[in-house]
C-alpha cells in the first residue's frame, strides 16, 4: 500500500480517547468493538517506539469511526445472550483464573459469575466484551467470538446511536 493512501491519525486518536471516555472502555474494548487488531489501537495512542503515529492505514480510521459513543454507552445497559459470555468465563476458569480476578476485571460480584457460568440467559454487552479481551489476553480465544460477533466485531445494536 502506498504512503498517499494512509490518513493523519490525529482526529481517530481523539476519537478513541473519546470513545474510551464514554463506557469507560480501555482501548483494548473499543479495538474489540470496532475489529482492529488491539495493537493497532495501543500504537495509535502510545506510538510506536516512542514516536506518536503521524498516519494510519483507512481501513482502521473506517473501522474506528463506525464505532460511536452511543453504542460505547450503550454497552452498559443492552443485553445480549449470555452464550459467549460464558464461554469465555469457562476459558479464563480453565487457565487458572480465580472468581475475584474474574469480578474484579469484568466488574461482577460473585453470585453475578456464579449466575453467568451457571445458566444466566442473558448479560450486558460489556460483560461479554470484557470477558472477550481478558480471554484475548491469556491467548485462549480467537480475535472474533464464535457466536456473538461477525468479522472479528463485537455486535453493537444500533438502536444505541
Amino acid at each position: 500500500m502506498t504512503t498517499d493512501l494512509w490518513v493523519d491519525a490525529g482526529p481517530f486518536r481523539a476519537h478513541l480517547r473519546h470513545l474510551m471516555g464514554a463506557g469507560p472502555v480501555t482501548s483494548a474494548e473499543v479495538a474489540a468493538m470496532a475489529g482492529v487488531s488491539r495493537r493497532a489501537a495501543d500504537h495509535l495512542l502510545t506510538g510506536r517506539n516512542g514516536r506518536p503515529l503521524r498516519r494510519i492505514c483507512p481501513e482502521t480510521a473506517r473501522l474506528l469511526l463506525a464505532v460511536t459513543p452511543a453504542q460505547v454507552r450503550a454497552l452498559r445497559w443492552c443485553g445480549m445472550p449470555a452464550t459467549d459470555a460464558r464461554e469465555y468465563l469457562e476459558q479464563l476458569r480453565a487457565a487458572g483464573w480465580s472468581g475475584p480476578e474474574l469480578g474484579s476485571r469484568v466488574g461482577l460480584s460473585q453470585a453475578e459469575l456464579a449466575d453467568l457460568a451457571t445458566g444466566a440467559s442473558q448479560c450486558t454487552r460489556l460483560v461479554t466484551l470484557r470477558l472477550l479481551v481478558a480471554a484475548q489476553d491469556v491467548g485462549r480465544s480467537e480475535l472474533s467470538p464464535s457466536r456473538g460477533a461477525q468479522a472479528g466485531r463485537l455486535r453493537i445494536t444500533d438502536h444505541a446511536a
